[in-house]
């Protein structure tokens, strides 16, 4: 991925969406897309007799979008007897194909942020002008959920008891844990003092985010855990303690800003 970018940073604009290029199908973005940022979810009150409002914030957002400026060249070919001809429509139809075929959240990068991804899916309704036949534009939109996810919070990192992870953004993250046992253990697994337990067979995932454990085939493990999902504290180090003997203790940050 990241030789894929160092190939087209400053050449052509380039997204990669559910794992598929924008340069597969012959599509450049013209230029950057503008910075959208997500709302957060909050409510206001007016109280009569009282100046200003009555504010309740969550520590939450809004889906944002991420929109993109593309165009599409004709492809044109010469047959024996010098006939000229091209293939925009089928360039147009199979990237649209290729966005409305994914279902669900994909991941959405571009050379524009190379160091981050979003959540996004895509719900159609973009149509490409026709310029003489020669080119297609349009704007792709995207819908994203709000966090811009640091490629460096997306890979798991060992930790150790007594050791600790620092969380480099003003966000608090909700990590992904992977517990690995030799044998059938109990082990907790506390981060800046919130601690979970696991009652593990070889090895459990617990989702701090989704609020779920799991094997990797799928098995549902919730009633193995009890305790308090962990978060990673912003713009601090956490420290970490494990309690029980394991093989392995993993941890995805899923760092993230807004």
């Amino acid at each position: 991925m990241s030789e894929l970018f160092d190939n087209n940073t400053n050449k052509q604009g380039l997204i990669v969406y559910g794992g598929e290029s924008s340069s597969d199908y012959g599509m450049v973005v013209a230029e950057a897309p503008s910075f959208e940022r997500p709302q957060r979810k909050q409510t206001t009150y007016s109280v009569p007799g009282r100046n200003g409002v009555i504010l309740f914030q969550q520590n939450a957002w809004n889906d944002t979008t991420r929109s993109y400026k593309v165009w599409l060249a004709e492809a044109i070919e010469e047959d024996s007897g010098g006939v000229r001809s091209g293939y925009l429509v089928e360039k147009v139809d199979a990237f649209e194909a290729m966005l409305n075929s994914k279902v669900g959240y994909q991941r959405l990068t571009d050379n524009f942020e190379p160091d981050i991804f979003r959540l996004a899916y895509y719900s159609g309704g973009d149509d490409f002008s026709n310029q003489m036949t020669q080119y297609g534009e349009a704007t792709i939109r995207f819908n994203c959920r709000p966090e811009r996810f640091l490629l460096s919070g997306d890979s798991f990192v060992t930790v150790a008891n007594g050791g600790s992870i620092t969380n480099p953004t003003k966000f608090d993250s909700k990590p992904l844990i992977k517990i690995t046992v030799s044998s059938t253990q109990t082990i907790t697994v506390a981060i800046a003092g919130t601690a979970i337990t696991a009652n593990v067979d070889d090895y459990i995932y617990i989702d701090c985010e989704a609020m779920n454990a799991y094997r990797q085939d799928g098995e549902n493990k919730n009633t193995d855990i009890s305790g308090t999902f962990p978060v990673i504290k912003a713009n601090s180090s956490n420290a970490i303690v494990i309690t029980g003997t394991v093989t392995k203790v993993e941890i995805k940050p899923r760092y993230f800003t807004v």
